[in-house]
């Protein structure tokens, strides 16, 4: 058996589909540190709403995947309305499963640059459309296959590691890495870092190595920049998007993020999504 199904195996989740149909209203989803949600637009606008004010405006068919459950508000413009699918994603172990932590804290990605999954969705839509018996088992099922296509799909494309995985299986380095996931915007150190894990800096920083793969700094560096590349697609300024990724001025992140990605956030936006 493959790496990828060894973890998902291991680390096992399940869908509940909660709501199907036409919506033209407002909801909110708190955290309660147990459940994620995914959402699929199938057709119609649709803002969703952080806490902070944050907006990640919808517009075409596009699956958003809140792994952890962050709270958020779903919301229709009056007069208007969505086709939507929702469900709740309960990870063994809740929101410390280590497939919930490894993922970003929303996952957007609209349905036209996902032809890999279209059979998926397409066996999803064609159920859900659908009046007959067991049709919310299937639909569950449909979405469970769903995700994990999605993750794969992640590991193809590199933004997620084997190393990854065992490392938010390491009961120290998981809180380190918990910590850089869920506040990348805090001012980390090595040394702040090996604080949360419970370890010295030198062993911290060894074992880090060792079972991630990359020294720590570097994977710091590439969450907080991975974190500025996801915002900047979703439409937020610099300026905001570098406080947010845990940079000191919109200049330092523009420096580190031309240094990863090859191009400046607006040059490399531009082409995202030319």
């Amino acid at each position: 058996m493959d790496k990828l199904s060894l973890l998902v195996g291991r680390h096992s989740f399940n869908a509940r589909i909660f709501y199907n149909g036409t919506f033209c209203d407002g909801n909110r989803f708190a955290e309660d540190g147990i459940s994620g949600q995914l959402h699929v637009v199938r057709a119609g606008s649709v803002d969703f709403i952080d806490d902070d004010g944050a907006v990640i405006r919808i517009t075409e068919p596009s699956l958003l995947f809140y792994p952890r459950g962050t709270s958020h508000r779903l919301q229709v413009s009056p007069g208007h309305n969505a086709s939507l699918l929702c469900a709740h994603i309960v990870f063994q172990d809740g929101i410390s499963n280590p497939l919930a932590r490894i993922l970003p804290q929303c996952l957007v990605l609209p349905l036209s640059e996902i032809a890999g999954l279209q059979s998926t969705l397409d066996l999803l839509f064609d159920e859900a459309a659908r009046a007959e018996p067991g049709r919310e088992v299937i639909l569950d099922r449909l979405c469970d296959v769903l995700l994990i296509q999605v993750i794969r799909r992640e590991f193809e494309s590199g933004r997620l590691s084997v190393g990854l995985l065992a490392g938010l299986s390491d009961r120290q380095l998981s809180l380190a890495l918990a910590a850089i996931h869920e506040r990348p915007h805090e001012p980390w150190s090595l040394q702040s870092l090996a604080q949360v894990a419970c370890m010295s800096r030198a062993a911290f920083t060894e074992r880090f190595r060792d079972v991630v793969g990359i020294p720590p700094g570097e994977y710091l560096t590439r969450w907080r920049i991975g974190v500025g590349s996801r915002l900047l697609r979703q439409g937020m300024p610099v300026k905001q998007v570098s406080s947010r990724a845990g940079y000191t001025s919109p200049s330092t992140f523009t420096r580190a993020f031309t240094m990863m990605m090859g191009a400046s956030p607006r040059e490399w936006l531009k082409q995202a999504t030319g």
